[in-house]
């Protein structure tokens, strides 16, 4: 007999650091893709799928949300219900390249409040000023020690972290942390 597993959130029994301007909540993933154009594809695979190939710049295509990784490669994002199907993203991808299924292994962060720039800024490399970033802005970034893709929500400004999942119990740590000091 084969052992039955009842899938688990690694932050399951987390749900949010609230602070006086300072909120972090664990948010759904319900599909996470990572998709790949072909070799000299790439104009056509991002026009094919709706995405941008302008790094540091996500773009929406339905229920979809698309970051730039490297060129060629992007990061597919949901967190609408129901979920996309990967095999109809596969069907519209084609022949122009593939997708990889990441579900299970991305979590999402969100952090946000007046204060929420100032505790990216205690962990993030990148700048974050508002004359630098805004609105659809995202990037991949080590934070705390950890692989994250950062995505710029709004300008208020309102942030989502995505990290492996392995990392999400150290990562949420060091957020429990950082924001004790605001």
């Amino acid at each position: 007999m084969m052992a039955e597993f009842a899938p688990t959130h690694p932050l399951g029994d987390i749900s949010t650091i609230e602070k006086a301007e300072i909120t972090c909540a664990v948010r759904p993933v319900t599909f996470a893709a990572q998709l790949f154009a072909s070799a000299g594809k790439a104009d056509a695979f991002a026009k094919r799928v709706g995405a941008t190939i302008k790094p540091g710049l996500c773009s929406a295509n339905g229920d979809l949300t698309l970051m730039p990784l490297a060129p060629g490669q992007w990061m597919a994002i949901s967190q609408k219900s129901p979920a996309p199907k990967l095999a109809d993203l596969e069907k519209k991808i084609g022949k122009l390249g593939y997708a990889s299924q990441q579900t299970d292994a991305r979590i999402c962060i969100r952090v946000s409040g007046p204060k929420a720039r100032e505790l990216m800024s205690r962990g993030c490399r990148l700048d974050l000023h508002p004359d630098v970033t805004g609105k659809g802005f995202c990037a991949q970034t080590p934070m705390a020690q950890v692989g994250v893709l950062l995505n710029q929500v709004d300008d208020m400004p309102v942030y989502d972290l995505y990290l492996y999942s392995g990392f999400a119990r150290s990562f949420w740590h060091w957020l429990e942390q950082t924001a004790a000091q605001f």
